[in-house]
């Protein structure tokens, strides 16, 4: 009984808030204007009105650029490839452009090793990384280098593909606080 109460309700709940736009008089309206179109997009009231992009807007379109991509190393090793230069130039590019926002570099291991080792490997590619940053023009207040060890593993299969997957070094994106 008092679950068919509860759908009765949500039914006249949700026919209440679905109610058809009101037409407009003395001429037809067109058949698509009926329906509500839903959209998951939010569009920010500066884009909308002026067309400037602010800076959290070009941050985060920075980032979903960005996202998930990552500074990978040989085992056991923490000096930064040539490859992973131009990620690092892009970051640097992102903030520099965008002095409210700094970035923590996060350096990571595979499981195999002591916890102290690879903490300590961590943080060594975290500091390469780091050193790179810097090389290209990041300020020093933009940036911090910390070390997870293998305490966050991306993959967590016991062979190398996972074990590859592990050995990075992560861009983790914070506003900078007001009171420095």
């Amino acid at each position: 009984m008092l679950r068919t109460l509860i759908v009765v309700f949500s039914a006249i709940f949700l026919n209440a808030c679905s109610s058809e736009p009101a037409k407009p008089t003395g001429a037809a309206a067109p058949a698509q204007a009926a329906k509500p179109v839903a959209s998951s997009a939010v569009v920010a009231p500066a884009t909308v009105s002026s067309g400037v992009e602010t800076e959290a807007q070009r941050v985060g379109r920075g980032l979903k650029a960005l996202a998930g991509k990552s500074v990978y190393f040989n085992y056991d090793e923490y000096s930064v490839k040539p490859e992973f230069q131009e990620l690092i130039k892009q970051h640097v590019e992102l903030l520099t452009s965008s002095k409210s926002f700094t970035v923590s570099v996060e350096g990571n291991a595979d499981e195999r090793g002591s916890v102290e080792y690879n903490l300590a490997l961590g943080q060594k590619r975290a500091e390469a990384v780091k050193r790179n940053l810097k090389m290209l023009g990041l300020p020093e207040a933009q940036v911090e280098a910390v070390s997870y060890g293998k305490e966050k593993p991306r993959a967590t299969c016991h062979e190398e593909k996972c074990w590859s997957e592990n050995r990075r070094v992560d861009f983790a994106y914070k506003k900078a606080s007001s009171g420095k």
